[in-house]
């Protein structure tokens, strides 16, 4: 299972590891880890991403929660 969320800046994804934590990727680039999906894009939405592009925009249109994301089996 991942996530995928594309914004007007970049597209982002959540994706499992095999040891059962989440990366968060941004244009196909890993960023940082995460214990869950909810916890990446959480980090997405309140611009700590690890992706100095999106973390310092005045504003962004991600969602607050995994609501907005894709879910991709």
């Amino acid at each position: 299972m991942k996530y995928k969320l594309e914004t007007g800046v970049s597209i982002f994804e959540i994706q499992q590891e095999p040891l059962g934590l989440w990366d968060l990727w941004v244009d196909n680039m890993p960023t940082l880890t995460f214990q869950t999906p909810e916890e990446a894009a959480k980090a997405v939405y309140n611009q700590q991403s690890g992706y100095t592009t999106w973390d310092l925009l005045e504003k962004h249109d991600a969602p607050k929660d995994l609501n907005g994301w894709r879910a991709i089996e």
